[in-house]
């Protein structure tokens, strides 16, 4: 969506709730998002992209990302939806 938006990837910031699940998964979270060629920014070089100066003013009945809400105030076509990896999630879960 970033791309059909802006041209380009944005940096995102991800929202984590911390409890105990995540005091054991995050250490592996991360090591999985570098293998996958994520690296980490701080949240205010994050919140520096131009991409957050914008306001949607969209209120969308559910909710919804930014992306999502610009996609909405701009009328546009949502992108297709890739295929769901499954299988990666059930090996994962495992």
């Amino acid at each position: 969506m970033s791309q059909m938006l802006f041209g380009r990837d944005i940096k995102y910031v991800m929202l984590l709730h911390i409890g105990g699940f995540e005091t054991v998964m995050l250490p592996r979270l991360i090591d999985l998002l570098r293998q996958k060629g994520f690296h980490f920014v701080t949240l205010e070089e994050a919140e520096s992209d131009p991409a957050y100066q914008s306001n949607p003013n969209a209120a969308l009945k559910y909710g919804g990302t930014l992306l999502e809400q610009m996609i909405e105030a701009k009328h546009l076509t949502y992108p297709p939806v890739p295929p769901q990896p499954m299988k990666e999630l059930d090996a994962a879960c495992r």
